[in-house]
């Protein structure tokens, strides 16, 4: 686990992680891709691409070490997180970690028309199974996603919501 964009970048493999368990859309993804990193203006940033080598289908977005460059949005975060251990939204292991927390921007997808919903939600899948292995929390503003949103059905159950300057936010990470 990198913990930090900066140390994320210092890495020279990146690779999806295929379960046993996994259906044969997802296994197909994990065993045919290419998972390019850059820096990006500066060591807290990384830009992200993800391309399928057995088919037309290419992702890209960017990467923010938010401790390191977005304390504000990490405030909003914490005030997201119920304290009431009477409120019905309290869950104890619900808590905003005290680094690798990283903000995800500038989605752009493209795909060939034969491509299925299906498929990209098993490759939606897989790179959110791969950023929770190398940080602690992803979060990104709602209006971020719009080019994505409707891939990301395997993220929905551990989407948290929160607000930030009046946008809509979402923050996940692996719940106990």
């Amino acid at each position: 686990m990198a913990t930090r964009v900066s140390l994320f970048l210092e890495q020279r493999h990146y690779a999806f992680e295929a379960w046993g368990s996994d259906d044969p859309v997802m296994l197909r993804h994990a065993d045919n891709y290419r998972i390019i990193v850059s820096q990006g203006r500066n060591p807290n940033y990384a830009n992200i691409e993800v391309q399928r080598t057995d088919a037309q289908l290419t992702l890209r977005f960017g990467l923010c070490d938010l401790n390191q460059e977005q304390p504000l949005m990490l405030e909003s975060m914490r005030q997201s997180v119920a304290t009431d251990t009477e409120d019905d939204a309290f869950d104890c292991w619900d808590t905003i970690p005290p680094f690798g927390v990283v903000e995800l921007y500038g989605f752009q997808i493209e795909h060939s028309a034969r491509i299925t919903g299906e498929e990209l939600a098993a490759f939606f899948a897989l790179i959110r199974r791969f950023l929770l292995k190398h940080f602690l929390m992803i979060a990104f503003l709602d209006r971020e996603i719009d080019a994505v949103r409707a891939y990301m059905n395997d993220w929905h159950a551990e989407m948290k919501p929160f607000v930030h300057d009046g946008a809509i936010g979402y923050r996940v990470k692996e719940y106990g």
